[in-house]
């Protein structure tokens, strides 16, 4: 189907660096903020990351997903990018999001961010979209 990947074909054409420890931290507050909301979002999905070892292994690898099984019926997957370095030195990155259905490998890819807080916030707007808080 045209306008989809699979996860081996992201795996396979990004050049991806490992999410931090600050970077899952925000996950986590982003997470958090979302229950107080009401929203189901979750950190894994079946059959990629089930359990949280294997999250932070795919973490580790450069790529996160997060669950809506029953209010949004999607996954949101991210994969951080290496995007170089600053003028001095520093490593740069990018996140690029990918959703996708239930129980199946087909993935559309969305939009890049410059920063991991708006990447994760961008889920909310889903939620908003779709009626939720």
């Amino acid at each position: 189907m045209q306008g989809f990947v699979s996860l081996d074909d992201i795996i396979r054409t990004s050049t991806r660096i490992s999410f931090t420890e600050n970077d899952l931290t925000v996950a986590t507050s982003v997470l958090k903020a979302g229950r107080e909301k009401g929203r189901d979002l979750v950190m894994g999905a079946s059959g990629i990351a089930a359990n949280g070892q294997e999250f932070l292994e795919l973490a580790s690898k450069g790529i996160v997903v997060f669950t809506s099984r029953h209010q949004l019926n999607a996954s949101f997957l991210f994969t951080k990018n290496d995007a170089g370095r600053s003028l001095f030195g520093n490593q740069k990155a990018v996140y690029t999001a990918y959703v996708n259905s239930f129980d199946d490998d087909e993935w559309a890819v969305g939009s890049v961010f410059k920063m991991w807080t708006m990447a994760m916030t961008s889920i909310g707007n889903v939620y908003r979209g779709n009626g939720y808080r």
